[in-house]
């Protein structure tokens, strides 16, 4: 009889239990991201096996989020093709722009077969984006 009262005990137990991820809101998550990142590995395959691999120091690649959720490169310029949404820890956030995005003059030429959604998973200082090609690229907060 006594099993019984736990097992009830354990439900309301583990729907309790929230993720507090998900209870983050969408600008808090983007926010997380507001600032410069330096890229300092990609990932590989080596013999079969995806290994981290440092890249070249010498010429560091930056990317800057802003606070809206637009990417920007080291320079200030958006990517000809950049995403329309970001996928951050799981959840998703469309990026809307709130002020004016600046291009680099080559975009014109450009045409785009963009990756829609950027997977990126963060976690403190640090952070790796899966491109829809299947690459990873870890950076750090700069």
């Amino acid at each position: 009889m006594k099993r019984l009262l736990y097992i009830p005990l354990l439900l309301i137990f583990l729907f309790s239990c929230k993720n507090d991820d998900q209870d983050a809101s969408p600008q808090s998550l983007v926010s997380s991201l507001n600032g410069k990142w330096l890229m300092t590995e990609t990932e590989v395959t080596v013999n079969g096996k995806k290994v981290w691999q440092a890249v070249n120091t010498l010429t560091p690649v930056y990317l800057i989020f802003r606070s809206d959720g637009v990417i920007l490169d080291g320079d200030g310029k958006a990517s000809c093709c950049g995403p329309n949404e970001l996928n951050i820890n799981g959840r998703s956030i469309k990026i809307q722009p709130q002020s004016e995005i600046s291009y680099n003059a080559n975009c014109a030429a450009v045409n785009c077969v963009a990756c829609p959604v950027l997977d990126i998973i963060q976690s403190g200082n640090e952070m790796i984006i899966t491109y829809c090609i299947g690459g990873r690229v870890k950076y750090i907060m700069n």
